[in-house]
């Protein structure tokens, strides 16, 4: 009995591991194809030490082999270019960071744990950091992928010390 619960738990992570490494390739496949994103977007902050959340929304731009320009319209306009090309260190780890999500680069990273999850119409991903800086401020972040159009619907980031950024994208 003991040897068949243990073969019946290795088929179940086998099952597990199969899964994951479907939603993986077809997401690395979709990033590969991904040339161009332009969509609206709704973001939410929630910080431990203000009432209300902090909501912005706007328009967010990619092109490949480009930049990335968010261009935020409420509660004022203000546009964010994102570059790899930043002297500033700190930006320019931020906007790599950023772009590797978009890549799908983000998905090799060996510092982060990466768990594969799916419903009936998404996929899910979870990205814990392993060690580092990165660690030291952020507990997990979370992409969700609609699973007919392969496109990221949200994007959640749960901050070591209790704070949540959500943004929701949504097609033009």
């Amino acid at each position: 009995m003991h040897n068949l619960l243990i073969i019946f738990t290795v088929l179940l992570s086998s099952i597990t591991i199969s899964q994951e490494k479907n939603i993986e390739t077809i997401l690395k496949s979709h990033f590969k194809q991904l040339t161009k994103i332009e969509c609206q977007y709704h973001q939410e902050k929630e910080i431990r030490m203000i009432a209300r959340p902090l909501i912005s929304s706007g328009i967010f731009k990619y092109e490949k082999d480009g930049d990335i320009i968010w261009s935020q319209k409420e509660p004022f306009d203000e546009v964010y270019l994102i570059s790899e090309k930043s002297n500033n260190k700190l930006d320019k780890y931020i906007n790599s960071f950023i772009i590797s999500i978009i890549t799908g680069d983000i998905l090799n990273d060996q510092t982060l744990e990466t768990i594969y999850s799916e419903s009936n119409k998404e996929y899910a991903i979870s990205l814990i950091p392993k060690k580092g800086a990165m660690r030291d401020k952020i507990k997990e972040i979370i992409l969700i992928f609609n699973k007919e159009k392969i496109s990221l619907n949200k994007l959640e980031v749960h901050s070591q010390n209790g704070d949540l950024t959500k943004i929701n994208f949504y097609a033009n």
